[in-house]
């Protein structure tokens, strides 16, 4: 990345929103990888943190990924899920994050972001849900289910 510098990894990325930040991103955090981490992407938290562009969502996400942790990166999906479902209510994403982290069951821990993302993405959607497709519409306390269309 670094070799392709950022101009170069802008036009590559260019469709996707705020490549202008993530190019720049990318580029300090390869630059940070090469110089303090002998080009490995580190798999703690911390170090992960301390990289240019990586919060706690992004750390968690390659700490479950790339290294098999049992992690919960809390994007929007996740956290309406929590909430509604009643799965892991919190007001912030680290809220949401621990109480997944203290409701989730082995040997579930690894793949539950993952579904939870999924099933907040195409059935327990933030303006329609589809409550009537939810397997577990019945264990939901989420009050105003919508019905079958």
């Amino acid at each position: 990345m670094v070799a392709l510098g950022e101009e170069a990894l802008k036009r590559h990325i260019r469709t996707i929103g705020l490549f202008n930040t993530k190019a720049k991103n990318v580029i300090a955090l390869s630059e940070a990888l090469i110089a303090h981490h002998d080009s490995a992407v580190p798999d703690d938290r911390d170090a992960l943190e301390a990289l240019p562009g990586v919060g706690r969502k992004t750390a968690n996400v390659v700490m479950n990924t790339a290294f098999g942790a049992e992690t919960f990166a809390v994007d929007t999906h996740i956290f309406r899920v929590g909430n509604r479902t009643g799965l892991a209510r919190g007001k912030t994403p680290l809220g949401v994050e621990k109480a997944l982290d203290k409701a989730t069951p082995q040997p579930f821990r690894r793949h539950a972001h993952h579904w939870l993302i999924l099933h907040g993405r195409y059935v327990c959607k933030a303006r329609r849900p589809e409550c009537w497709r939810c397997i577990v519409s019945d264990l939901c306390a989420f009050k105003p289910k919508t019905p079958m269309p």
